[in-house]
């Protein structure tokens, strides 16, 4: 018995000489191979104890039996000779491979030395190896002749480099074979190595000095085949004897490779590899009837949300749409279900019982599934997808699948990890490019900031522009404040309301005097809401309706049954973000996001055009409305030279553009829900300034105490009166300039006057000056109206 070969046993048939398929067939190698069973008798007379055990006995026979067949002992050319001694030959086969060991795993052949050529193998083999008709040795379909070539050759040198120079050659020799298993369906793989201990190999001529050949004497490889083959040439050896090649099933991991591979392939983990990696698992479980689901799962904020683009590569989820209220809610249901399972667990039968349990599997039953598996897939921050097997066969999925699937699941924690950090790195790209990006006109300032980083070693200096001029613009929401406090005063007079209706039914159910102190308060605050809305007022309410009223309800939602239904009612009311107790202000939030959405897609819109006249800083926040600000200059764009016509140009389209976002708010009107209307400012600053880069706000700021006055402007205009009256500057329909210098007031007229020509503006312009603000003097403003189409 041969300890490390893999047993097996096989029945008798008649053995005949098989050669390589044609396809595939390699080019026949210049060495004389003869079958012989002489070796494979020494090899066993070498393994006699001189013991008198089972082992011994065995082996003796054997060699007994093969005395007894004296052709067997010298080169055979005949396969008569071998057919006729086949049941000596299934002894060998037996011997080698015992017939106690699983039939189905014992997979080889008995082979002419060093050739493709094969006789005496076991049924898992031909099945394998052999086509159909069992006349030829398959190869590999896509091993190509040279590479067959090279295995031979490397077989051969690796025999002749230890016998005769006492070295081992340190060359790949298997063969890994992709093959379709007729029972399943399934690709699985299989590697053939070659066993050459029963070939005897004998010289011919004079052996060449090995420096002289073509095996690096370092790393013992063949480095060149050709140069090997001229100063060794094959001819100078004779094999005699019989190879053994086995196959042994490596499904499991080609499988895990491929993972590999297509993990190190991608620096990232997109979405798009995600089916080849369901492929590979596929493999894995070799059941084709099996569907395969891999959904990565994905954060906001730290919430996970449904992505569409995972989403799809699941099973239970490939249907879910992120803006679908049934989606979502078997979504958070299977969240749920995981954090509480985060184990993987099979269920072997998948019935209508079971999908009352868990409704989220409720469409794989009705697809026909009938078994199915879940494995969450976590690292220490926690769920960071599932993969899922389902089966339209009852109890194909078991724990021994589970077993299948456990090399594979690092890797995929891996995968899915790496696919959280590609979505991450995309939502961080979106926000640089929406919010809070590096705009290219100031990008190559930072690169090269990061490049002297890189090479002093040195904290990074700050980002600073020198000498360059501020354009300000800001589109404000008019009385958005007074709105808001209206919103929010009708709002919490319903919810005062409720609060009052709440604690009437429950009064009518139970007798408690704190609910008649709680009704007293209440009426107290509806009256005082009546008279309106101060800002201390607006706090104590929502102190009494969260700490006071909340308390109680939630202490009778879980200690009374008579009162249970109506707090549950109450508690449904106010949590409900979209309800009635929350219109006005939804109604005004609504209004004020159409309206800064406009403004911001028309200032986007536009500024990308003049962006490309000359390369500018251009920075934009929401607030109750929208702020911009300009900033262009020689510094910004070293390579494009600097003309003040640049600045005449932007300061027009500035004020062009204030003229259109004016008629586009208008416009809005009559769809809002909150009849909100918008005031334009301009702000206009001859002076240059400086500015330099904030890290912990992520803008840009003006640098240095002078330019500190043009930043106190800029905050303060927006509540500037004129003077000698109570009226605002910024009004609905108007654009207010603001300026200091005559010059400047005498170049915005010219544009005015343009504008107004096109019928943008409307005729007139008014000449005003403004009363002090905190800081600021002296400041006076030009205003026009803007043609809003009416």
């Amino acid at each position: 018995m041969l300890e490390d070969i893999a047993p097996v046993a096989r029945s008798v048939r008649k053995v005949k000489m098989l050669e390589a398929g044609v396809e595939t067939s390699p080019t026949h190698l210049p060495i004389n191979s003869h079958i012989s069973f002489r070796p494979f008798v020494e090899y066993l007379k070498q393994k006699l104890t001189g013991d008198f055990d089972t082992r011994s006995r065995i082996y003796e026979h054997l060699i007994e039996r093969f005395g007894e067949q004296p052709e067997l002992l010298k080169p055979v050319s005949d396969s008569e000779v071998l057919d006729k001694n086949r049941e000596l030959l299934d002894l060998l086969g037996t011997t080698l491979f015992p017939v106690v060991s699983e039939q189905e795993k014992n997979i080889f052949t008995l082979a002419l030395p060093y050739h493709f050529s094969v006789f005496n193998y076991s049924p898992p083999f031909g099945k394998l190896f052999l086509d159909e008709n069992e006349k030829q040795f398959m190869l590999p379909v896509d091993t190509s002749e040279d590479q067959v070539r090279q295995v031979q050759c490397s077989l051969i040198y690796d025999h002749v480099l230890e016998k005769f120079y006492g070295m081992k050659l340190n060359e790949g020799t298997d063969l890994v074979y992709p093959v379709i298993d007729k029972t399943t369906g399934m690709k699985r793989f299989y590697k053939l190595r070659y066993d050459r201990r029963f070939i005897d190999l004998k010289l011919k001529g004079e052996l060449p000095l090995i420096r002289d050949c073509g095996v690096c004497l370092n790393t013992f490889r063949i480095l060149d085949l050709e140069k090997q083959l001229e100063k060794m040439p094959l001819n100078l050896f004779e094999a005699e004897g019989f190879g053994v090649w086995i196959a042994e099933d490596v499904t499991t991991q080609e499988s895990i490779e491929a993972i590999k591979k297509l993990l190190l392939r991608q620096e990232g983990c997109d979405t798009t590899i995600i089916n080849e990696l369901k492929t590979s698992i596929h493999a894995l479980v070799g059941l084709n009837e099996v569907q395969v689901g891999l959904t990565p799962f994905v954060k906001i904020n730290d919430r996970f949300v449904i992505h569409e683009a995972c989403t799809r590569h699941g099973l239970m989820s490939k249907e879910w749409k992120m803006a679908d209220e049934e989606s979502q809610a078997a979504f958070e249901m299977s969240l749920g279900f995981l954090s509480q399972h985060p184990e993987p667990v099979p269920l072997s039968i998948l019935d209508e019982q079971m999908t009352e349990m868990a409704p989220f599997l409720k469409n794989l039953w009705k697809e026909g599934m009938r078994s199915y598996i879940s494995c969450p897939i976590l690292n220490n921050d926690g769920l960071l997808g599932i993969l899922e097997l389902a089966s339209p066969i009852p109890n194909q999925l078991d724990q021994e699948v589970l077993r299948r699937l456990e090399p594979a699941m690092p890797l995929l924690s891996l995968a899915l990890l790496k696919n959280r950090d590609s979505f991450n790195d995309k939502i961080e790209k979106l926000i640089k490019e929406k919010f809070t990006a590096l705009q290219p006109s100031v990008e190559w300032k930072f690169a090269e900031a990061a490049w002297e980083y890189m090479h002093d070693t040195a904290p990074a200096g700050n980002v600073v522009f020198d000498y360059v001029y501020p354009l300000y613009g800001a589109v404000d929401i008019r009385n958005s404040s007074i709105e808001r406090s209206n919103a929010i005063q009708k709002d919490l007079a319903e919810q005062l309301n409720l609060v009052d209706l709440t604690l009437n039914q429950l009064q009518s159910k139970i007798q408690l005097p704190l609910l008649e102190e709680l009704t007293f308060r209440n009426q107290i605050f509806r009256q005082s809401l009546e008279r309106g809305l101060l800002a201390e007022d607006e706090v104590r309410i929502k102190d009494f309706l969260e700490n006071e009223v909340g308390q109680v309800f939630g202490h009778l939602q879980k200690s009374n049954m008579q009162t249970g239904n109506v707090v549950d009612d109450y508690f449904t009311k106010v949590q409900d973000p979209d309800g009635y107790l929350y219109r006005y202000r939804n109604e005004y939030e609504t209004s004020m996001n159409a309206i800064n959405e406009a403004v911001l897609e028309a200032l986007e819109k536009e500024e990308k055009v003049t962006q490309q006249s000359y390369p500018h800083y251009f920075e934009k926040y929401k607030t109750d409305g929208v702020e911009y600000t300009i900033y262009i200059g020689q510094s910004i764009a070293p390579a494009m030279p600097f003309d003040l016509l640049f600045l005449r140009n932007i300061r027009i389209w500035q004020l062009s553009s204030m003229a259109e976002i004016a008629r586009v708010t208008h416009r809005l009107l009559p769809s809002l829900k909150v009849p909100l209307q918008t005031t334009q400012l301009i702000l206009v600053h001859g002076q240059q300034i400086s500015i330099s880069f904030r890290k912990d706000e992520r803008r840009f700021d003006v640098e240095g105490s002078y330019n500190v006055r043009y930043e106190v402007m800029k905050k303060r205009l927006d509540k500037a009166f004129v003077r000698g009256t109570t009226e605002r500057l910024t009004q609905p329909g108007m654009i207010a300039l603001v300026y200091s210098n005559p010059r400047e007031a005498q170049e915005y007229q010219e544009y005015i006057s343009f504008l107004q020509s096109k019928k943008l503006l409307m005729p007139g312009l008014e000449f005003l000056e403004l009363e002090e603000l905190q800081g600021v003097s002296g400041l006076k403003a030009l205003r026009v109206k803007v043609n809003q189409g009416d």
